[in-house]
């Protein structure tokens, strides 16, 4: 069963992808500050990592460069609310990021971006 990690630090942004992915055949497991995304990034190799860029503890940049060193294939959708983020550009490509959504986010695009990440390689496999 593919795993999506969601790092928030808004607890309403996690359960909403808690119950966005609850009938499509997704684990769902959540953070809500950089320390315990670093936590559940050592204990667990996630398909997808949905990740906010300000967060409490270590902030979403640094969190991004170790999910990069220790899943290097880990494909990643950046969360935030910054517009003048120019993203994704070359360096945040070569960390592994596929996408951004920008709060707020339209649910349905969010949703089409975790489920391309996370069927893409089933589909190659098969």
């Amino acid at each position: 069963m593919p795993t999506l990690l969601v790092v928030d630090d808004q607890p309403g942004i996690c359960r909403l992808f808690l119950e966005l992915f609850h009938d499509q055949g997704l684990r769902v497991i959540t953070a809500g500050s950089g320390d315990e995304a670093l936590v559940r990034l050592k204990a667990e190799c996630p398909d997808v990592l949905l990740l906010d860029l300000k967060l409490p503890g270590e902030d979403g940049t640094f969190v991004l460069q170790q999910a990069r060193r220790m899943h290097p294939h880990l494909p990643v959708i950046l969360m935030t609310g910054y517009r003048e983020a120019e993203f994704p550009n070359e360096a945040t490509r070569e960390a592994g990021v596929v996408a951004v959504l920008r709060k707020p986010f339209d649910i349905f695009e969010a949703r089409r971006l975790v489920l391309d990440c996370c069927l893409a390689p089933l589909a190659k496999e098969a």
